[in-house]
């Protein structure tokens, strides 16, 4: 075996641990980027179902709010019940859409939590501009409803004082 021989299985020696290596490193990397992906979509995920979360927390307290409206209300004296008729909306209404966004927030929250990592990407990518969609519409009928709520108690003050002077009749 010649010179030329052993420097040639050398290179061949020093080729295949460097293909080693490269392979090795090659691994690493696709380990990391997938690690990277998978934190940035936890990240993601958990940001929308704080906000999900939130806007259900929301929900409920305005349907709360208003059905404790609506129970003092209703033990009102009937001439006071009568003066707010107008007001009724504020049950047949917003009532129901509250409870209905209170409702869609909660499926919203099951759905996005099962997301898992590789086929929750897409879903993420697909659903979520529609999902933030939905609870911002919510969120208007939230507003609309507490403002609505707002008013009636104001008016529900003015009638009683008006019932207690005699006035409402």
């Amino acid at each position: 075996m010649g010179s030329s021989d052993v420097i040639a299985v050398l290179a061949l020696i020093v080729s295949l641990a460097s293909a080693y290596i490269s392979y090795r490193a090659f691994s690493h990397s696709v380990i990391v980027h997938e690690l990277e992906s998978t934190l940035a979509f936890e990240r993601d995920k958990s940001e929308l179902l704080m906000h999900v979360e939130q806007s259900r927390n929301l929900f409920s307290s305005a349907r709360r709010e208003i059905e404790q409206l609506q129970f003092v209300l209703s033990h009102e004296p009937q001439q006071v019940q009568s003066a707010l008729k107008n007001y009724d909306n504020l049950f047949t209404e917003f009532l129901p859409r509250l409870v209905g966004s209170e409702r869609q927030a909660g499926l919203l929250w099951d759905e996005v939590h099962a997301w898992r990592d590789k086929s929750g990407r897409s879903a993420f990518a697909h659903h979520t501009p529609r999902f933030r969609s939905l609870i911002e519409n919510d969120r208007v009928v939230h507003d609309s409803a507490l403002f609505c709520a707002q008013e009636v108690r104001a008016q529900l003050a003015r009638a009683r004082d008006l019932f207690n002077r005699g006035l409402l009749g």
